[in-house]
């Protein structure tokens, strides 16, 4: 065929040596699973089941798998015996260490993991985490955008919510230990925004608003220092501003494919102004725990949780509290419907018009990307 080619070729002047290289380049297109996209990642399932495609990712108890069949599906992680992948992947383990390296099977649920010269056998449920190692800056962020709008017709209430939040992960550069290619800990930072406006007849219209940069440094055995910048104003509280800078350590208590929990303190500075009242500053010590819980299904849904307890030391007998809680159920691919209830508390605010509490419960549809 190729000579027949090549001597029609040569009537219309175009070279052979060009005919064999197209030649072979429709050769390769058209054969699936050459060198060319080919997909050589296997999941073994309990069920014996061997799935074999492209691992984008493990978070949360699910790997994203990409196959030729059915595109990209997740599979629960608890349903993996082993893995066999040659790419290079970020893999945490619940203890809290980092790995770079590759997965072979091991023995009975176990998984290898190959790091440069060196192999580490670890049970495969012990792995909390695989990343591919990320090439640019946009390839580490994620976030999420959440709009909500509540109308009551009884008492025409309108209650309108925005919030969101940008982060980007890194990890730290590797260094060579006992188990071969060991991340000591990764970096995050996070900026946030909340907005709130509720309006009633015959009362004054509330705002709310929050946003906060805060950057998280992890260090090894879970272990990992903070700081963070926040702004808030809040009419229902009087409070017209509150600056805040501070931060503090702390350590992730459980790190695992179902729950993350962390605890952590330091002190912080405050700048607050309250209706009517002059400027005002404040050292509050901040005592915080964050939770996230995940269940899987054909759509998954996320509880997290989030308090701060902050005892003022210059003003001793007042402490005030934050507190906000969120359930998300996933309705289609990256859609989520949210739930949030948040609880604002100051046990002696300096303006003696202003509310203790503030509690607000929302409704939300949120994308994550």
């Amino acid at each position: 065929m190729v000579t027949r080619r090549a001597n029609r070729a040569r009537k219309n002047g175009i070279p052979c040596r060009a005919i064999v290289q197209l030649s072979a380049a429709a050769v390769l297109f058209a054969l699936p699973g050459t060198a060319l996209g080919q997909k050589t990642d296997t999941l073994t399932v309990r069920t014996g089941a061997k799935l074999v495609g492209d691992i984008k990712g493990l978070s949360r108890g699910q790997v994203n798998f990409l196959t030729d069949e059915m595109g990209t599906v997740q599979v629960r992680w608890p349903k993996v015996v082993t893995v066999h992948t040659d790419k290079i992947f970020e893999i945490e383990l619940e203890d809290g260490r980092v790995l770079f390296g590759s997965l072979v099977p091991g023995g009975q649920d176990s998984v290898l993991i190959r790091a440069d010269s060196l192999t580490l056998a670890v049970p495969t449920q012990t792995v909390v985490t695989l990343e591919r190692i990320k090439s640019s800056f946009w390839a580490g962020l994620d976030g999420n955008l959440n709009v909500g709008l509540n109308f009551t017709q009884q008492n025409a209430k309108t209650d309108v919510n925005i919030n969101g939040s940008v982060h980007y992960a890194a990890r730290k550069t590797a260094e060579k230990g006992a188990l071969g290619s060991i991340a000591t800990g990764f970096n995050l930072t996070k900026l946030t925004y909340n907005f709130t406006f509720s309006r009633q007849d015959e009362t004054d219209d509330i705002r709310r608003a929050q946003s906060g940069l805060s950057h998280l440094n992890q260090l090894a055995s879970r272990w990992f220092w903070t700081v963070l910048l926040t702004g808030e104003t809040n009419s229902q509280l009087s409070l017209d501003y509150r600056v805040s800078v501070g931060g503090g350590g702390g350590r992730f208590l459980v790190q695992s494919n179902k729950l993350d929990v962390a605890v952590w303190l330091g002190p912080a500075y405050s700048w607050e102004g309250f209706t009517g009242e002059s400027s005002d500053s404040s050292f509050p010590f901040m005592v915080a725990s964050d939770l996230t819980y995940f269940t899987w299904g054909a759509l998954s849904t996320t509880i997290s949780s989030n308090l701060n307890v902050m005892p003022i030391l210059d003003d001793w007998g007042r402490w005030r509290i934050n507190f906000n809680a969120t359930a998300s159920r996933e309705v289609l691919k990256n859609l989520y419907l949210n739930l949030s209830v948040t609880e604002v508390f100051d046990s002696r605010p300096t303006s003696a018009d202003a509310n203790k509490n503030d509690f607000s419960f929302t409704t939300s549809i949120g994308w994550t990307f």
